[in-house]
């Protein structure tokens, strides 16, 4: 399997992931419409069986939910190792075209704020070069 296979989720993939990783502990599957309705059950129960095998997710735990057992799910994956994999699999075929200025160049001109993004930047820069 290539790169860009394992980290290319789909639209309602990463609407799961999201809601997941903005919840922070484990939801069944029928918590997961409750926070983003525009998700059926369905679809839910379809992308986490996807997620599942192609390991985003785990089972966390079985629990109770209302009269029956329900396998609750948590993302194995943190949405920084996601945004990373993701942009070098997407990105990375074009390191030929890009260099690495045209790319943070590129990521600026889509910056609300520049200033913001410059001092961060600053402060990772002044970290790297002290390590």
């Amino acid at each position: 399997m290539n790169k860009k296979k394992e980290f290319a989720l789909s639209k309602r993939e990463l609407d799961v992931m999201n809601v997941l990783w903005a919840e922070g502990k484990p939801l069944i599957a029928s918590e997961i419409p409750e926070r983003k309705p525009e998700l059926s059950i369905n679809t839910v129960q379809s992308v986490l069986k996807k997620l599942l095998q192609r390991g985003f997710i785990e089972v966390a735990q079985i629990v109770q939910s209302g009269t029956v057992l329900s396998r609750s799910y948590a993302p194995v994956i943190k949405p920084e190792e996601y945004a990373v994999g993701y942009m070098t699999s997407e990105i990375f075929p074009f390191e030929k075209m890009l260099s690495g200025t045209s790319y943070l160049s590129a990521l600026f001109d889509c910056t609300e704020n520049d200033a913001e993004l410059l001092e961060e930047l600053e402060r990772f820069i002044q970290e790297k070069k002290s390590q």
